[in-house]
């Protein structure tokens, strides 16, 4: 992607895991707060977002809540978002969508494939799914080499490297929220559902408000020259709901992004599923 600096943030904000036997459907709204979840919305004024909610709460109320130990000097080192023309098909494949009015809410579920190595004169192969809303992002960073030794870590923009343990083969969901006022708060909800393992917290970015969505796969590690693509069939991307200020948004309605090299030869390409599904298929190195 084409990369600038983020601007200006303070730390994350973290809140202690819920107890095993915490049920989110009882909690007054002073425990959800406690730690850091969500209040329910109303499903009269809000029955998307309730349906959301309902969906997640139920789905993880059984799941482990570990505790978030963000790495702060090293978001501060790493810390790079997508520029404002988005996903370049140079690097990535998958889906992006623009809105008049600011998104508020993503939340996507995908899959962690397992990678071969391509040749390469520079080392490892680089590898990323991303999931961005505005200049938020998070993503699965990978890498294989030629002994096909991978590994795999869990990022969030302005924070920085997760304590979230991911690896191929599991089933990631992540949704994340942007106020739209100052001082641009982000909330972020992710889990391991295969290792059935949750975390959550928030952190006050300084982001504008977001009109843009991006999702998909992109090579490399912000560098040139850009890693050669590693060998990882099929990434899928599931139950992908968007919200803006105004109503709810379909990503696969948006922009298809195919990768391709420098001769414009096809190395990665995204099939539209259903409206909230798509798949990002390895085509060639």
């Amino acid at each position: 992607m084409t990369r600038q600096e983020a601007p200006d943030r303070r730390g994350a904000r973290l809140h202690p895991p819920p107890p095993q036997d915490f049920d989110p459907f009882t909690a007054t709204e002073e425990d959800l707060e406690r730690h850091g979840l969500p209040l329910r919305p109303d499903p009269q004024t809000q029955p998307g977002m309730a349906a959301l909610w309902e969906r997640r709460a139920s789905r993880y109320r059984s799941f482990d809540h570990l505790e978030p130990r963000p790495d702060n000097v090293t978001a501060a080192k790493e810390a790079v978002i997508a520029g404002a023309l988005g996903p370049a098909p140079i690097e990535s494949c998958g889906y992006s969508l623009v809105s008049h009015s600011p998104f508020t809410v993503l939340s996507v579920t995908w899959t962690v494939p397992n990678l071969r190595f391509s040749p390469s004169p520079n080392g490892p192969n680089h590898f990323h799914t991303y999931v961005g809303l505005g200049l938020l992002d998070v993503h699965v960073e990978m890498t294989v080499d030629a002994t096909q030794n991978v590994t795999s870590k869990l990022w969030a923009q302005a924070v920085g490297p997760i304590d979230l343990p991911v690896g191929p083969g599991d089933v990631i969901s992540g949704a994340l929220c942007l106020d739209t006022k100052p001082p641009g708060t982000a909330h972020y909800f992710l889990a391991n559902e295969t290792r059935s393992q949750t975390m959550n917290f928030r952190v006050d970015t300084g982001f504008p408000p977001a009109v843009t969505i991006d999702v998909g796969v992109t090579r490399g590690d912000g560098n040139q020259p850009i890693d050669p693509l590693a060998h990882f069939g099929v990434v899928y991307f599931d139950e992908v709901i968007a919200f803006t200020t105004r109503d709810s948004r379909s990503l696969t309605s948006g922009d298809a992004i195919t990768m391709v090299d420098e001769h414009g030869s096809t190395l990665a390409k995204p099939v539209r599923l259903n409206d909230h599904a798509f798949k990002a298929v390895y085509a060639a190195a």
